[in-house]
């Protein structure tokens, strides 16, 4: 029996695995602490593998900020997406869906959350942030105006107001040293920012 051999991967899985070895690792240590020696002992390849698969440091801190941005964005869109069957939800059941799945994704992936919006909001990534950020704002300003009626561009200071209250609540939540594993923190916040937001965001609809 031979004993010792790696199996070998497929590329895209190699690379999904320096990638989830580097999110990890950019969380605990930032850009500039990170290590691709860490790296790559985190991922269980050596660090040519890492360079092969992932580039550089920076541009596998770039691919991680891509990677994050990429899987909310595609979480709050499928959000929206009428369920099949349901017969059409309510406005306020359609912001709950939407930040349920915000707050699910960013309580389930909590290193990227950090790596995403917060090891990198300042310094030489922050312009790539700052755009998926926008991203983020800009598909909320469409949800809202089918909402508020008019156009995405009128939805934008709500829409604006909107995501900054979530991001608060989100870093505020990963921060609390008070969480209760008894509680689904998706429907916590979701239902908390709701009960905050819809009020004025009904307000608007009738207006």
């Amino acid at each position: 029996m031979t004993t010792g051999t790696r199996r070998r991967l497929a590329p895209e899985v190699r690379r999904r695995q320096v990638l989830d070895a580097a999110i990890e690792v950019f969380s605990e240590e930032g850009l500039h602490g990170a290590s691709m020696d860490a790296i790559a002992a985190r991922a269980g390849v050596s660090k040519p593998s890492v360079y092969a698969h992932g580039g550089t440091k920076d541009e596998l801190f770039a691919a991680c900020l891509a990677r994050e941005a990429d899987r909310l964005m595609s979480t709050l869109t499928t959000a929206v997406l009428p369920d099949a069957g349901s017969g059409g939800a309510d406005a306020r059941a359609r912001l709950r869906r939407a930040l349920r799945a915000f707050f699910r994704a960013v309580t389930t992936h909590r290193q990227g959350w950090t790596v995403l919006y917060r090891q990198a909001s300042a310094g030489e990534f922050a312009g790539p942030v700052d755009a998926a950020r926008r991203g983020i704002v800009a598909r909320a300003a469409e949800l809202l105006a089918a909402e508020l009626g008019g156009s995405p561009e009128t939805a934008l200071p709500v829409a604006h107001t909107l995501v900054g209250a979530a991001e608060g609540l989100a870093d505020w939540w990963l921060g609390a040293d008070h969480r209760s594993e008894d509680q689904d923190p998706a429907d916590l916040l979701a239902d908390m920012l709701v009960a905050v937001v819809w009020p004025g965001l009904d307000a608007l609809r009738q207006a």
